[in-house]
């Protein structure tokens, strides 16, 4: 019997092997569409960064965007090769963005409210996992180590959208939240459905032919769905401290394309064009 020939990156070592079929769009990429979309996290991460440094934000407003980047990095190579070692580059960056992001919400003053006490223990806790995870070896471990911190993140926002005073910029801040649980959970959603219904979904792109099939490949939605919730979750992140620090009058939030918001330098005195900006 002819021996199959190996795909370009080998046996596949991963522990996870996602419902996109294997090297059937190109031969040197296992999982094309689960790792092109990967794009959106490193372009989001790109624009975020420079956003806060053309208008002049302290450089830690940039780390979560840099956590996202890291994120969709790890993400290409995993689906790329479907290999052991870059599933750990996947899985392990979502702890480590995380904890960068959960320091950032808790840590919303001039001065450090927690001391050192705060990034040691997430160091811990992010180290800890790691151990762990490497031992244990169970995506289920990874998912509810990461669940536990988002858990810890979005009561940590609700609290804090408490403190704004109501008016328009409490409105814009709950139009922010809200629209990153939605995306983020429309993902989580149709991650779910590519997991379950998996062998549907196969003979459903089958039938379809390329390139419409790659509508169906919904694991790639999920990373869109993420990139785009986690990072308006960093843009409220950043403008919620904005406000806490009375610096409201300084900075505003504008939407590139909109449907990208950003934090922006306030180049006018006038309230009337401030008022309009945080509506947009």
């Amino acid at each position: 019997m002819k021996e199959t020939p190996l795909p370009f990156w080998g046996e596949t070592t991963a522990t996870l092997d996602w419902c996109e079929e294997n090297y059937i769009v190109h031969k040197y990429v296992a999982e094309f569409i689960n790792t092109t979309t990967n794009l959106i996290f490193i372009t989001l991460a790109i624009f975020g960064i420079y956003s806060t440094l053309k208008c002049g934000l302290p450089i830690r407003h940039a780390f979560g965007y840099a956590a996202i980047a890291l994120i969709g990095m790890g993400s290409w190579c995993f689906h790329m090769t479907l290999l052991y070692e870059f599933q750990l580059l996947d899985e392990l960056p979502m702890i480590y963005a995380a904890c960068v992001l959960t320091h950032d919400i808790f840590e919303t003053g001039e001065k450090r409210k927690f001391g050192l006490f705060l990034p040691l223990a997430l160091f811990i806790y992010a180290t800890s996992v790691t151990v762990a995870y490497l031992y244990i070896n169970d995506p289920v471990f990874h998912q509810i180590s990461y669940a536990l911190l988002v858990m810890v993140l979005n009561f940590r926002s609700i609290y804090l959208l408490t403190q704004v005073p109501k008016g328009q910029t409490r409105i814009l801040m709950k139009k922010l939240l809200f629209t990153s649980w939605t995306t983020f959970g429309l993902g989580f959603f149709l991650w779910n459905v590519d997991n379950i219904a998996c062998h549907q979904l196969i003979a459903a792109r089958r039938r379809m032919g390329m390139p419409l099939s790659h509508l169906l490949e919904l694991h790639g939605w999920w990373h869109i769905g993420t990139a785009f919730g986690t990072y308006y979750w960093i843009v409220f992140s950043n403008y919620i401290r904005i406000i806490l620090l009375h610096k409201e009058n300084e900075y505003n939030i504008k939407w590139e394309l909109g449907f990208v918001p950003y934090v922006a330098k306030i180049n006018t005195t006038s309230k009337k064009e401030i008022n309009n900006s945080k509506v947009e």
